[in-house]
């Protein structure tokens, strides 16, 4: 069975009044949600930082994409609250003016399963929303079976 992955950036005081059982998507504006299929934390997120930092994916990994902040069992839904050094990777490569989103696109797609259609629309969503995350509010992943 296929995961729902859905980004979104929140307060720590908007994540206590949320449901995290259901969609943060249907509970929050769509400026501040998007629904991502496919787009793993850890295998694919943090591939596409591979792409834009010098780091290694291993070493990305070890890291880890973010701390659980919901836990919903073995079936989910669980919440991570994605890690800055994420966050930095993407806003920084917007504010990059050698950063070609189609290049990093086209190597980040070598790099997954999902075509380079799909990793675009990914990366406009992921910079839009980055692009909301700051000292009150930061990026997570609501993720269920």
């Amino acid at each position: 069975m296929a995961a729902d992955f859905e980004y979104f950036v929140a307060s720590p005081d908007r994540i206590a009044s949320l449901d995290l059982g259901r969609s943060p998507a249907s509970q929050l504006p769509s400026a501040t949600a998007a629904d991502l299929p496919g787009v793993d934390p850890a295998l694919v997120l943090l591939a596409l930082v591979e792409v834009l930092s010098t780091e290694e994916y291993e070493a990305l990994l070890a890291k880890g994409p973010g701390e659980v902040v919901h836990d919903g069992g073995d079936a989910g839904p669980w919440v991570i609250a994605i890690d800055d050094f994420v966050v930095a990777a993407i806003q920084g490569a917007d504010g990059d003016p050698e950063m070609e989103w189609d290049d990093a696109v086209a190597l980040w797609s070598g790099l997954t399963e999902l075509d380079e259609g799909t990793l675009l629309e990914t990366t406009d969503e992921l910079r839009r929303l980055c692009g909301h995350v700051d000292a009150e509010h930061r990026l997570y992943c609501w993720a269920k079976h």
